[in-house]
């Protein structure tokens, strides 16, 4: 890939708008999901996509004010993502433990591939 600056800070700033996507969907799912959830599962994964909500926002700041803090927050993120995202298959669609390894696994390369972006512009 190209070494060009301005290649870097485009890669940066997708990875950038999708955490800020990733902090409405998270934050306003999460809100809107826990008054709704009647199981501990239910509970866990409403709670957890409030986690990647937060932390999506979380690694945005702390990319630009405290970037000693943004590898543990986008770890933290990454996992709240994989526990979200498995979960969500099984107690909110009553799928098998299968559907939710696949899910879980390609939501933990979409979050991988969204670290990347957020820290492109570190290889340039």
């Amino acid at each position: 890939m190209s070494r060009h600056p301005v290649v870097w800070r485009t890669l940066f700033a997708v990875g950038v708008l999708l955490l800020l996507a990733l902090t409405w969907l998270g934050v306003s799912g999460g809100v809107h999901q826990i008054p709704r959830s009647h199981t501990p599962g239910e509970w866990v994964q409403s709670v957890a996509q409030l986690a990647y909500g937060i932390l999506s926002l979380l690694g945005v700041l702390t990319r630009f004010r405290a970037p000693v803090w943004g590898r543990p927050i986008l770890w933290s993120w990454v996992t709240s993502m994989a526990l979200a995202g498995g979960l969500a298959p099984i107690v909110w669609g009553g799928a098998g433990a299968g559907v939710a390894l696949i899910s879980a696994g390609a939501v933990v390369l979409l979050a991988l591939g969204i670290v990347w972006l957020v820290r492109a512009d570190h290889a340039a």
